[in-house]
């Protein structure tokens, strides 16, 4: 039986999943956006690579390649060590998964 918490569809399917990402900020009051997780079967099974996105500011990820077996909690994991890191932990309301 398999984990419902991997990034996986029945038949060796790869679907598209993304978090959605609500947070307060200091300009616009409050801010949502979407981190788009995409399944690559070229990068080693465990590892997570982010990609930045250009717009509309630069070193924000946009976007996470994972590998085949990681987790949905691992990515979470990983988004919340990134703002902890960045010092925007204290400002998210809600992390949560979109199908």
């Amino acid at each position: 039986m398999k984990d419902k918490n991997y990034l996986r569809e029945g038949g060796g399917q790869v679907r598209l999943t993304s978090i959605l990402i609500e947070m307060r900020c200091p300009t616009h009051g409050f801010e949502r956006f979407r981190v788009k997780l995409i399944k690559r079967f070229n990068i080693a099974s465990d590892e997570i690579i982010p990609k930045p996105r250009r717009k509309p500011t630069l070193d924000e990820i946009g976007l996470l390649y994972v590998g085949r077996n990681v987790s949905y909690d691992e990515a979470k994991n990983y988004l919340l060590s990134y703002f902890r890191e960045r010092g925007m932990l204290e400002e998210i309301v809600r992390i949560r998964m979109l199908r």
